[in-house]
């Protein structure tokens, strides 16, 4: 013990010191010596040697100022360089055993090397300690200290034979923090929270671009540590964006701000993020360039709006031509049978106007009315498709009324629907036949369904194969029901022709050409 006291003496460290002075055995952590400061604000030695030095600390983070200016460690040689932790997620107690044991653990590396002059020194603001003598009483009341930790080599030659003297002891300077100090600095806590945690990125700029400072959300949206970002040009971390940047710094350079300038970052693992800066200068009482405040936002959901928007805008625009190519085609199958029909009026109208007729002529005025007839229903069909088709396209749902159908009942009607003289440009059948086929053994005959839907769509693709076979061609309609004991129940409507189809892979609204024929099923 006797070389302890050598050592607080060599330190020019006596008793009257007004800082608390506690040294610790660097393999338990334990009070081995204190001075009579120490003794007056904490308490005697014996409340403390029995237990680690650090368990003094109050666990609960009660200041949380402690972990902002806490925390600062750092190697030296025989300076007083420090770097700053990050304890800002440790508590009190926490923190303040860690920075005992880094100081701990260097003795014991620095015991094994030959060059012993190279030790670790730290300090941590704000620590909440119980102090057990600052009162008459010796009832246990919390202060606030700010400690400085060192280590000693003791002389072996000194230790009096003393065994359970080690050869080096952690020594622990305590400040204790007055009322007045701890009060400001829990304003000062405030205010760095409030900069540090804000939910804007920030950061400061020197007029070489090298950042001076960036608050810990800017450092969560890159991924960067402190050491990785700070002190280092911004141009490292937006590559993408160094013509920008550099108009961005002579904007500022010539007094101005700017606000809502997009730039893209990149974090630390490549990706880029979507920024938006405002910033202008603080300048020195000279007038010269001072830094920056520039105040940064995640730019991403604009960019993703403005991306849906643009898509949104090109399909609405496709969909405009789309609609504006359909009714051009369907204005023109419209107006065809319209003129037709005028024209078959005035004929009809000219003979009718004849004061003798023959049978010839009220045979051939006759036909030419049932034609004109036929072209009416035609047209109004389309028409009834176009105004379906726009229903549909704003969102109408078709409602159907399914009863008992007879497949042959109904390939029958769906055939005798067609209209040669409509779908032919000779205006006749041209030689096509058109034929029903019905397939399944023993599977149902009828099908539940809507008879008018599902005919209407049987009409239309029996027309689209009659308008592109050729002369003499053959169109049938292939009705395969579901085997006997299937409880699908289904019915497979297939179109099939010997024209020349589309390319496979083509569809159609109601179904498709596969290998150049055409088997479109109905819904």
């Amino acid at each position: 013990m006797a070389s302890l006291k050598n050592a607080l003496k060599f330190l020019s460290l006596p008793n009257a010191c007004p800082l608390c002075i506690v040294a610790l055995n660097p393999q338990t952590g334990q009070p081995i010596a204190v001075n009579a400061t120490f003794e007056s604000i904490l308490g005697p030695l014996y409340k403390f040697k029995e237990w680690e030095f650090a368990n003094a600390a109050s666990e609960d983070d009660v200041n949380p100022q402690a972990g902002d200016e806490g925390g600062d460690e750092g190697s030296d040689d025989g300076g007083d360089d420090t770097k700053e932790g990050d304890s800002s997620t440790k508590k009190n107690r926490s923190k303040f055993r860690e920075a005992i044991g880094k100081v701990r653990t260097s003795l014991e590396s620095t015991a094994m090397r030959e060059d012993n002059n190279e030790t670790l020194t730290g300090k941590i603001r704000n620590v909440e300690m119980l102090t057990l003598g600052s009162n008459n009483a010796g009832l246990p009341i919390k202060k606030y200290f700010d400690w400085t930790i060192g280590s000693v080599q003791l002389d072996d030659g000194d230790d009096g034979g003393d065994d359970d003297t080690p050869a080096s002891a952690v020594i622990l300077y305590g400040d204790m923090v007055n009322e007045v100090e701890s009060s400001d600095r829990a304003r000062d806590a405030e205010l760095i929270d409030f900069f540090q945690n804000a939910p804007i990125a920030m950061h400061w700029l020197n007029g070489d671009g090298i950042i001076l400072w960036a608050n810990q959300t800017e450092l969560n949206v890159l991924g960067y540590t402190p050491e990785e970002y700070i002190g280092q040009p911004i141009m490292n971390f937006c590559p993408d964006e160094q013509e920008l940047v550099l108009e961005i710094f002579k904007q500022l350079g010539s007094g101005n701000a700017i606000a809502d300038v997009p730039v893209r970052f990149r974090t630390k693992d490549g990706k880029l993020v979507h920024l938006l800066i405002d910033s202008n200068v603080a300048y020195n009482p000279d007038g010269s360039f001072g830094h920056t405040r520039c105040f940064i936002r995640d730019d991403t959901g604009r960019k993703i709006r403005d991306a849906r928007t643009k898509l949104l805008l090109e399909e609405n625009e496709r969909s405009l031509r789309m609609l504006d190519s359909f009714l051009s085609r369907t204005l023109h199958h419209v107006m065809g049978p319209l003129h037709a029909l005028r024209g078959t009026c005035e004929i009809v109208s000219d003979g009718l106007q004849q004061r003798n007729i023959n049978e010839n002529e009220r045979e051939k005025n006759c036909e030419l009315l049932d034609r004109a007839a036929e072209t009416v229903t035609t047209t109004t069909r389309m028409v009834a498709d176009v105004s379906d088709l726009a229903r549909f396209d704003e969102g109408a749902t078709l409602r159907t009324k399914c009863n008992p159908v007879d497949l042959r009942d109904l390939g029958l009607e769906a055939m005798e629907k067609i209209r040669f003289n409509d779908l032919r440009l000779t205006g006749g059948d041209d030689g096509i036949s058109v034929s029903l086929r019905l397939v399944g053994e023993g599977g149902p005959g009828a099908v539940h369904t809507d008879r008018a839907a599902l005919l209407r769509v049987l009409a239309h693709l029996l027309e689209n194969a009659v308008r592109e076979v050729g002369p003499g061609g053959r169109v049938t309609l292939q009705l395969t029901s579901s085997r006997a004991g299937d409880a699908s129940n289904s019915v497979l409507v297939e179109i099939m022709d010997d024209g020349k189809g589309l390319p496979a892979g083509t569809c159609l609204d109601q179904g498709g050409y596969i290998d150049g024929k055409d088997k479109r099923p109905a819904p």
